[in-house]
Formats: structure tokens, C-alpha cells, sequence
């Protein structure tokens, strides 16, 4: 890609301290919020179940609901370092210090909007399908009388919702995530790099 003379991409080491530290913490959250999240399930009814691994005499016991964080921490590490290497662009001017510091606000900002969004859609399932909410929508619905046949229809999906098994509840959860964070990204990404491709 052709830049404009007034931009420039950063070279991101991501085996650099500022890297390694950062794509560490970011992995730390990941797991700490799948457990937490998996904590949560399993006090509503969550099924798991723990297997035995032998490595040599040693049986290592491993919850298998726990399996989905390692594809939890890989979408972490993905969509942060995806985000962080399209936008690192800074206007030419710009000295080594300031580049530097510009890169580290990347690294912060890009950690903690994966981690939030994750975070925040993992329970969207359950309060689009919670009482208070088709509460909330069956009120719309009387006020405002054009969206009664859609409110009736977006009550009776979510209703579904409720029937579900809390297995299937949570990995419904954890894969809609997923989903979400990806999308994001991937428009994110396009949005921030559109301006500067335009500066030919």
C-alpha cells in the first residue's frame, strides 16, 4: 500500500518487553474471565465434568467446560495484535519517543476493547431472554401498537432461549462472543485504516 509522505506504519516487535507483557496479561484475562464465567454457569445449573490426563505417572485432572478458554485466549491474542498491526500508522513528524508512546496506547487500548466487548456480549444472551427485558418489550410493544407483531415474535424467540440446557447456554455464550469480537474487529480495523488509504 502506497502512503500519503505525511503517514507512516510502526514497527511493532511484538517479542519486545512492552509486547510479551501485554500479550501475557491479555492471555491472564482471558482465562480469568472464562472461569469466572464458567463459575457463574456452573452455580445456575452448568454441567461439567472433570477428566483425568496421564502424563507419565502424573493424572492431571482437567475440566472440560475450561476447553473453550484455549480458543477464548488464541481470539484474544488474534483480534489484539490484528487491530494493533492495521492501525499502526502515525503521521511522519512524529520522533521515536512519541511513536513509542503512541504504540503502548495501542497496546493498552486494543487489550482492554477486545476484553470488554468479550465480556459484555458473554451475558447478552441471557438478558435478552431475562423476564425484565421481554418485560421491557412487551411494554414497547403496548405503547407503541406497529411493533406488536415484532415484539411478539422477538418475545417468543428469546422465550426459546430459557428452555435450553445451561450447557448449551453456555457454549452458545462463549461462541456468540467470539463472534461478536471478530466482526468488530474486522470493521474497526477496516474504519481506521480507510482514512489513511485515501491519503494517496
Amino acid at each position: 500500500m502506497e502512503m500519503s509522505e505525511r503517514y507512516r506504519r510502526i514497527a511493532v516487535r511484538w517479542k519486545s518487553q512492552k509486547g510479551a507483557i501485554a500479550g501475557l496479561i491479555l492471555v491472564l484475562t482471558s482465562i480469568l474471565v472464562s472461569v469466572l464465567f464458567l463459575e457463574y454457569m456452573s452455580v445456575h445449573g452448568l454441567e461439567d465434568r472433570i477428566e483425568f490426563i496421564q502424563l507419565g505417572t502424573l493424572n492431571l485432572p482437567v475440566r472440560i467446560m475450561l476447553l473453550p478458554s484455549i480458543g477464548v485466549a488464541l481470539l484474544f491474542i488474534f483480534a489484539w495484535a490484528y487491530l494493533v498491526e492495521e492501525t499502526a500508522y502515525v503521521k511522519a513528524s512524529l520522533g521515536p519517543k512519541q511513536e513509542g508512546s503512541l504504540l503502548s496506547l495501542k497496546l493498552a487500548k486494543y487489550a482492554a476493547l477486545v476484553t470488554t466487548v468479550f465480556t459484555s456480549s458473554l451475558f447478552l444472551p441471557y438478558i435478552l431472554g431475562s423476564a425484565m427485558f421481554l418485560g421491557f418489550l412487551g411494554k414497547m410493544a403496548g405503547l407503541v401498537r406497529f411493533l406488536e407483531p415484532s415484539a411478539r415474535s422477538a418475545v417468543s424467540t428469546m422465550s426459546s432461549f430459557s428452555t435450553l440446557s445451561e450447557n448449551v447456554k453456555y457454549l452458545l455464550s462463549v461462541n456468540l462472543s467470539a463472534f461478536i469480537v471478530l466482526v468488530v474487529t474486522l470493521l474497526l480495523a477496516r474504519r481506521r485504516r480507510t482514512p489513511l488509504m485515501g491519503r494517496r
